[in-house]
């Protein structure tokens, strides 16, 4: 058989018992459509029977509140009246009150005052008065309407030793409009019927049926069961499903009647659809294997043109068909022809691949290996640069120890070693400076301040060193004024001076300008001398990284330098740049920073201090450093306590109470900041101001920082600094304890002492 026939009689042996199972499902489908309406007209009657009751319920608790009134118990029965009427939904319902004999007391549907009607019957009052229950009557003609009317009696509970009934009356148009609108299919009744069977309100042909007898089927179905659903024809004779349930509030029986043709006519018309679905599923299988079977055929055919093409040493063509598994194997026969092709391919592209590899691993190893060369320079030029001061100081040591030595000569030997001390204080902070800026640590000191006077400043500094002796420094600066920290830019001005001067022949210029350019503060340090390569220019401002040394020197420095300047620049918020038309040719390293309007009353620098004779404590416990800060502190006229421990500080404080505490952070008993948290947490030591010296880098302090310290100063610290942070504590100390009596401007005053700044200055 062709494939055609074996696909038409697959369709068929899949497709029957499908049918057979699909006629079964049908007619459970139509059993579940029936059972799903008859659900939902079950819900219906309990919805509605729900609705009575709440109406009931709430009649009954307005009751009760009614009962409770303190106007029963006076006797007060017009103010009851006025309280009664709160009650009312005119015309439909209105409130009564009656004695033990039913005697209508108030009735609200009349005004106060008229003639009541009739008793109502006894035996209702008198039972619910013995049983102090409330209850709902069937439907009866109300005395005062002459109307058909259901009522809702309570027994009142504030009665003051008589015996009340409260009662609401309920006209059946009140039913009607509240139990009965609901939004159901056109031919569902609704009916409420009481206990004797006859109705208290319905849907349909209300005028005419209301107060007549319910069918009588329904009536026994509902005497028997509290709910439950019948099948039977309605009073206008049509067959229908009647669901009924009790309220349990009124024992009336709600019933909800839906024909039975509306109720299978959602199951007729479920199974219609599912049997035409299914016929045109059964018409589509047959048309789709039809199809599908000329697609294969003409599929199949494609495959064996390919295999041929293969077979005769031929690349394939690929050809498309509607079949996924047809394309994957005309893709693999396609694949098969280019196979040689692809493996030839894939063996250039791997040469290709180890070859740029072995490139990268050759970079890599070359990178490494300067990385190393670099390393082992920086360390040679750290222990040349260290050696020389280090050998001044002790030649210079040498021959102070020798003694006899004439005093002009005494004072150069000890220049000697002040300079050489200065020149190691240097390096150790420019590499501290270098470590804490990759790390992110340093915090800028910004305070507003003319860099025209700033450049001034470090280029008369410099004017008086030994290195620019030879050279000319030009200045040409107008007043720009930056929020920048002074130190800093002193450092960055400073650096870009020497680099310029340590390149440069001897009676070479340096030219340094300071000028707006637009929204910038611009600065240029140009020189004439060695020039920097077009290799070497892009990593010029890399830590460590530096030109051949000029030949008229023997030392270039650590190349630190300009790393130094570009970090601090760009702390500033500023970029630095560095242009050289060639080596020979000279350089230009210029910076820009934010400029801001100019300063009034901004004074340059800072007044030294005068220590006065002040008594302080001195923790250290380097014994050297002890002793020579010491005796250094003693000459600026303070008497000095030296401690060698931080167990010792705080006695020696509680016993000499001096004015300041300067602590050496590095203690080997306990850290200084233990021994500040001490002295901070005795009352006799609390307010005692506290110099932390460290060699750590400097951090931010303050009495509320929580480290306990008021000041972070940097070894080495020069002695001039140490006095001036000493005396800022102790005058803000002073007027800290005088402001109480008389507060003064100056104790508001923010320290321009370097206190909370890094220290580059000579060792003591």
């Amino acid at each position: 058989m062709r494939i055609r026939t074996h696909l038409v009689l697959m369709a068929s042996a899949i497709l029957l018992p499908m049918a057979l199972a699909a006629g079964i499902a049908l007619e459970k489908i139509r059993d579940g459509e029936r059972e799903a309406a008859l659900r939902g007209l079950r819900e219906t009657v309990r919805a509605t029977a729900l609705i009575v009751d709440r109406e009931v319920q709430g009649s009954l608790s307005g009751l009760k509140a009614l009962g409770n009134s303190a106007n029963l118990e006076t006797g007060d029965l017009q103010a009851f009246y006025a309280q009664a009427t709160a009650l009312n939904q005119l015309p439909d319902v209105w409130t009564l009150l009656l004695d033990a004999d039913g005697k209508q007391l108030v009735n609200t549907a009349l005004p106060y005052g008229t003639p009541t009607p009739p008793p109502v019957s006894g035996d209702r009052v008198r039972k619910v008065l013995e049983s102090q229950l409330p209850a709902a009557t069937d439907l009866f003609v109300g005395p005062a309407t002459g109307k058909l009317v259901t009522t809702v009696y309570a027994p009142a509970k504030a009665a003051g030793g008589k015996s009340y009934v409260v009662a609401q009356a309920f006209m059946v148009d009140h039913w009607r409009k509240t139990a009965l609108q609901q939004d159901l299919p056109a031919n569902w009744i609704v009916a409420v019927i009481d206990r004797n069977g006859r109705f208290i309100a319905r849907s349909h042909k209300a005028q005419e049926l209301v107060g007549q007898q319910a069918r009588p089927e329904l009536v026994a179905a509902a005497a028997k069961a509290n709910d439950g659903l019948i099948m039977h024809s309605t009073v206008e004779g049509v067959p229908s499903y009647d669901a009924f349930t009790h309220s349990a509030l009124t024992g009336w029986t709600i019933a909800v009647a839906a024909p039975v043709k509306s109720i299978e006519a959602a199951a007729s018309q479920a199974l219609q659809l599912a049997m035409a679905g299914m016929a045109l599923a059964l018409g589509a299988a047959i048309m789709a294997a039809a199809a599908f079977g000329h697609r294969f055929i003409h599929a199949i055919d494609g495959a064996g043109r390919a295999a041929v093409s293969l077979g005769r040493g031929e690349k394939p063509a690929m050809e498309q068909s509607a079949i996924e598994e047809v394309n994957i194997l005309n893709q693999c026969l396609v694949e098969a022809g280019g196979l040689l092709d692809l493996e030839r391919r894939s063996r250039q592209a791997a040469e290709a691949e180890r070859e740029r590899l072995l490139r990268s691993e050759t970079a890599a190893r070359e990178a490494a290996q300067a990385q190393n060369i670099a390393k082992d320079q920086f360390l040679a030029m750290l222990g040349h640069e260290l050696r020389n001061p280090l050998a001044a100081i002790a030649g210079a040591t040498s021959l102070l120890e020798i003694g006899g030595v004439a005093k002009d000569r005494s004072s150069r030997y000890l220049d000697i070693i002040r300079r050489q001390n200065r020149h190691l204080g240097h390096i150790v902070n420019d590499l501290l400076d270098v470590s804490r800026l990759l790390a992110g640590k340093i915090v800028l000191e910004r305070q507003p301040l003319d860099l025209a006077d700033s450049v001034h400043s470090c280029v008369e500094a410099l004017r008086a060193t030994e290195r620019a002796i030879g050279h000319r420094i030009t200045v040409r600066a107008e007043p720009v004024w930056v929020e920048g920290d002074a130190v800093r830019i002193e450092q960055i001005l400073n650096n870009l001076v020497t680099n310029a001067l340590k390149f440069s022949e001897a009676g070479g210029e340096i030219v340094v300008q300071v000028h707006h350019d637009g929204d910038k503060a611009a600065v240029s340090v140009s020189d004439r001398g060695a020039g920097i390569s077009r290799e070497l220019l892009p990593r010029v401002f890399e830590p460590f990284v530096q030109g051949p040394p000029p030949l008229n020197r023997t030392q270039s420095g650590l190349g630190i330098g300009l790393a130094l300047v570009k970090q601090l620049v760009e702390l500033h918020g500023g970029v630095v740049h560095a242009t050289s038309p060639g080596p020979g040719e000279g350089s230009t390293f210029s910076f820009w920073l934010p400029s801001i309007p100019a300063q009034q009353g901004q004074a340059g620098g800072a007044a030294a201090t005068v220590a006065s004779r002040r008594k302080l404590v001195y923790v250290e416990d380097n014994e050297d450093a002890r002793a020579t800060m010491g005796e250094l502190l003693r000459a600026y006229g303070y008497e000095v306590v030296e401690v060698a421990n931080g167990a010792g500080a705080l006695p020696a404080v509680l016993s000499a109470r001096p004015g300041v505490v300067v602590l050496d952070v590095g203690l080997p008993d306990m850290d200084g900041y233990e021994v500040a948290r001490r002295l901070r947490a005795d009352p006799a030591s609390r307010a005692i101001p506290i110099i932390a010296l460290t060699g750590y880098g400097p951090r931010r302090a303050g009495p509320a920082d929580g480290t306990g310290f008021d000041v972070h100063l940097v070894k080495p610290v020069a002695p001039d600094d140490l006095v001036q942070a000493i005396e800022a504590a102790l005058a803000r100390a002073a007027c800290v304890s005088g402001a109480r009596l008389w507060p003064s401007a100056a104790c508001f005053r923010p320290a321009r002492a370097g206190a909370s700044t890094v220290m580059s200055a000579v060792s003591a």
